[in-house]
């Protein structure tokens, strides 16, 4: 009995007329996004953003988030010096939506951050020097896919991501500014969205 109630009920929302991608059509997503390499360092994100589909397919998006960082800088006698940081930053992105099947969308995504927030550098559970960062990147998911579930859910998956950065760290003892630059293609990089249409 459970299965045929299940069936029914999967086969009706399959059938939900989608009324998604259209010029005015508005959403709220959240995020999660996580970044684990090979070396020491995890990146985690949440956010929460706001859709607005300026012209049909397309939809331009303001997110806040926040990011928190484990990131390797050195080997000191056999030990690892880290970054830990937190912060918050904002988002505007656009994304254009190309159908694929009934209820899938290949979605492509162009976004740029600014950043700000604390570090602190440990060496084991010894916390060598803090302070402040700021700094900003820019970003294109080049593989991410939109699944709608209804005509009011959809689930979005991304894996790997072009990426920029440029930030700024200053340490609060002795005011020494450290900036970090970097261009790469992470693979290993996802996010997993869940967006509601209003």
């Amino acid at each position: 009995m459970k299965r045929i109630i299940l069936s029914i009920i999967l086969a009706l929302t399959a059938c939900v007329s989608l009324s998604a991608q259209q010029q005015g059509d508005k959403a709220v997503a959240a995020y999660a996004a996580l970044n684990v390499s090979t070396t020491p360092s995890t990146n985690f994100d949440i956010l929460a953003q706001f859709d607005y589909f300026v012209v049909d397919n397309v939809r331009a998006s303001f997110a806040v988030g926040m990011p928190v960082t484990s990131r390797l800088i050195a080997k000191v006698d056999d030990r690892n010096l880290k970054r830990n940081s937190v912060g918050v930053y904002f988002n505007p992105n656009v994304a254009y939506y190309c159908k694929l099947a009934d209820n899938i969308y290949y979605t492509p995504e162009l976004g740029f951050s600014f950043e700000l927030g604390s570090f602190r550098d440990r060496l084991a559970s010894t916390v060598l020097d803090r302070g402040g960062y700021n700094g900003f990147s820019t970003y294109l998911y080049p593989i991410y896919f939109e699944i709608q579930v209804n005509a009011r859910m959809a689930i979005g998956i991304s894996i790997g991501e072009l990426y920029y950065e440029n930030y700024k760290f200053k340490n609060t003892s002795n005011g020494i500014v450290e900036t970090v630059s970097d261009l790469s293609f992470r693979l290993n990089y996802g996010t997993l969205c869940w967006r509601y249409y209003l």
